[in-house]
């Protein structure tokens, strides 16, 4: 069990960003939380051949915003993109209003015209607008308080932004004119290695006081949590590894024993849930599998899924044949 748990906290140590364009100049400077993607590692897993397409749909589809931009450039996120990276500022998220950056084999010319095409028939989603002097689009305009903003920066890249301030920074960044603005602390925690295709980073301490937990011991000792990592691999199953970093041993052994009462009290109202939303049926089994553990300041959750249970989840469910549907 310790030679695992060591062998775990080893994504934690910083090294060397990996995949696609450095993302740290394009995030704007309020980014708590970093998300990074490698969709075509996704694609090619064995579990990505099978179910990829439908995984990268809802994974984008998570985020309405960027759903819209995807669907109105009429980009295949597993035909057309490498990489994604969300940027998440966790201060606002009523609604969420998050930064992303689309990497791949663009068409820039092409995306345009299919975005103007589609900005004719929902102009009540979409319109046109210049941002620092390029072309770039606007969503949800009618709605001051959760209007987005997109641009093609090139034939690699496509970027949603939650500001004409964070779309320009975008611009300057490809331009090689703009050096990171992130806070130093999670420009550390970014320098870890993406252990899996999917990666999730986070320098959170002081920003988990509103965090909404169903217990007020585990609330209070969130509280000392300074960084978050989360890998998931993909293979032919799931497996997700998260890293809670504390203040001393103590601290991570009281935050351990809390999160492993509180992973079974979820599982149970998530197998409860899953009776009539079989779609929950993945998580309930992640959590059921699920282990945490201290190891020195940090705690350690790792659990899997197997894929013929997400590709169960995923599947489309199928029709009543003609003359017994009800």
């Amino acid at each position: 069990m310790r030679r695992l748990l060591f062998a775990t906290c080893l994504i934690a140590l910083p090294t060397a960003v990996q995949g696609g364009v450095d993302p740290l100049p394009y995030l704007p400077a309020n980014t708590d939380v970093v998300v990074t993607i490698d969709a075509k590692k996704v694609a090619e897993s064995e579990l990505g051949k099978k179910v990829g397409a439908n995984l990268l749909k809802d994974l984008v589809g998570a985020y309405k915003p960027a759903a819209t931009v995807l669907q109105a450039t009429g980009l295949d996120p597993m035909r057309d993109l490498e990489f994604m990276t969300v940027g998440i500022d966790i201060d606002k998220t009523d609604p969420p209003r998050p930064f992303a950056l689309f990497e791949g084999k663009l068409d820039a010319k092409k995306i345009d015209a299919n975005i103007a095409a589609y900005t004719k028939e929902h102009k009540d989603q979409l319109i046109a607008v210049t941002v620092g002097g390029k072309a770039a689009y606007k969503f949800n305009h009618n709605q001051p308080a959760q209007a987005m903003y997109a641009a093609v920066i090139d034939d690699t890249k496509l970027v949603v932004a939650s500001t004409e301030s964070d779309l320009t920074g975008a611009f300057d960044a490809a331009a090689g004119t703009r050096k990171p603005v992130i806070s130093k602390e999670l420009t550390w925690v970014m320098g870890a290695k993406p252990p899996g295709p999917i990666f999730v980073r986070g320098w959170v301490k002081g920003k988990l006081k509103d965090i909404k937990v169903p217990n007020d011991k585990l609330q209070a000792a969130v509280q000392g949590v300074d960084w978050v990592t989360v890998s998931i691999a993909v293979t032919k199953d799931v497996a997700v590894t998260a890293i809670l970093n504390t203040p001393d041993e103590a601290s991570a052994q009281k935050l351990s024993d809390l999160l492993g009462a509180v992973v079974g009290l979820v599982r149970l109202q998530i197998l409860a849930a899953a009776e009539d939303q079989p779609e929950l049926r993945p998580i309930s089994d992640l959590l059921r599998a699920t282990r945490v553990a201290p190891n020195g300041k940090t705690v350690i959750a790792y659990g899997t899924v197997t894929g013929a249970s997400i590709e169960k989840a995923l599947a489309p469910p199928k029709k009543a044949p003609e003359g017994k549907k009800k």
